[in-house]
């Protein structure tokens, strides 16, 4: 009953804030973005980016299409030259076992394609 009626559970911060609301939405929410700006760092976490976070995109490391969550494990900041750069140009991210993403560039931009880290 609860499936079919697009009940998922719901993660709350300290004041009662969305933090991980599942597939259900889209979007992350300002509380999420705040979340992803305070582990990650005040700008676009992409190695060497300083654009600050209120001009960046909250990412889905893992496409919300492809079943990828709408929630801090599995969400970035990125401006939008380098949100480009992971859709478009071949530059992968993922969450590392450190907690943080980390992105692994294309062959052509590295050959042994060595993990970067901001």
């Amino acid at each position: 009953m609860a499936c079919d009626a697009n009940i998922i559970p719901v993660v709350l911060g300290g004041n009662g804030e969305i933090l991980d609301i599942g597939m259900a939405d889209r979007f992350f929410t300002e509380p999420q973005r705040r979340a992803l700006a305070i582990r990650d760092g005040s700008h676009c976490h992409f190695p060497g980016c300083h654009v600050p976070e209120r001009r960046c995109i909250a990412h889905h490391i893992t496409a919300w299409e492809d079943f990828g969550p709408t929630d801090l494990a599995n969400g970035v900041l990125l401006c939008k030259t380098h949100h480009t750069y992971v859709h478009h140009k071949g530059w992968q991210v993922r969450m590392g076992n450190h907690g943080h993403p980390e992105y692994t560039p294309p062959e052509w931009v590295d050959p042994q394609q060595k993990v970067r880290r901001p």
